[in-house]
């Protein structure tokens, strides 16, 4: 697995396929293998894609650590990323944690954001998501062969303390910034946007992709009908092909 030093951090990434960069980017808690496995080489057979584990995460130098600004780090290690490989403007695909990124990266860095799909996503966090966090990172109710592949996956030097950094992380977005990451920016965005979301997600209400439609001119909705919020796994085939052909026109 290739590294690369950025911003004062090793990153390791996957890079499989040729073609037009697509810059996937996983969700919290995860890596680039946990949350892409199905995912990496389909989108390799059409393009080059590169799937880093984000800073501090997996075998990027852990460990893992979330100050007030950790989405903004994240956009700018990602922008950094990509200059770095000489392959922006990419493609950028997220999903969860890694589709905020995907959000801050297009309002930040606009010259390389190629396109931008966002799965599971949202620019602001509400007070009432406080509640979900906690059962985010309550690993003893997770399945032994998911709390084994998070704990091999992320190492001694971020197992077990991860989890409750986490929700300390967010945490400090809603009590020093209310919230706030990117959400009254996103009206700036204008490469194509595309926007996937489950309509019965708990942990980041469908709302935010109401808002995240209304406020980027020319993007595209859909929402998958009684969807928690993992769409692609739900319906991974339809959300690969969606993705795909979306890709395609642009």
């Amino acid at each position: 697995m290739p590294e690369q030093s950025i911003n004062g951090t090793v990153f390791a990434y996957e890079d499989a396929g040729e073609g037009a960069p697509l810059l996937l980017l996983h969700g919290g808690l995860g890596t680039a293998r946990l949350h892409w496995w199905r995912e990496i080489p389909v989108f390799a057979a059409h393009y080059r894609v590169i799937a880093p584990d984000m800073r501090g995460y997996g075998r990027s130098s852990p460990p893992r650590t979330f100050p007030f600004d950790f989405y903004q780090q994240d956009a700018a290690d990602m922008a950094a990323l990509l200059d770095a490989l000489s392959t922006a403007p990419a493609h950028v695909i997220g999903w969860s944690d890694g589709a905020v990124v995907a959000l801050v990266m297009a309002v930040h860095y606009p010259h390389i954001v190629r396109s931008l799909t966002v799965i599971s996503g949202e620019a602001r966090l509400l007070p009432q998501e406080r509640a979900v966090w906690p059962v985010l990172a309550g690993a003893s109710t997770w399945s032994g062969g998911a709390r084994e592949r998070f704990i091999v996956a992320q190492g001694p030097l971020n197992w077990p303390g991860i989890l409750d950094a986490m929700v300390a992380g967010y945490n400090r977005v809603l009590d020093e910034r209310g919230g706030e990451i990117v959400s009254q920016r996103v009206h700036e965005i204008r490469c194509p946007t595309l926007i996937l979301h489950g309509d019965a997600d708990p942990t980041v209400p469908v709302q935010h992709a109401y808002e995240l439609h209304t406020a980027i001119a020319g993007s595209r909705l859909h929402l998958y009908p009684g969807t928690g919020h993992l769409p692609q796994r739900e319906h991974g085939e339809d959300l690969r092909a969606r993705v795909l052909a979306f890709l395609a026109e642009h």
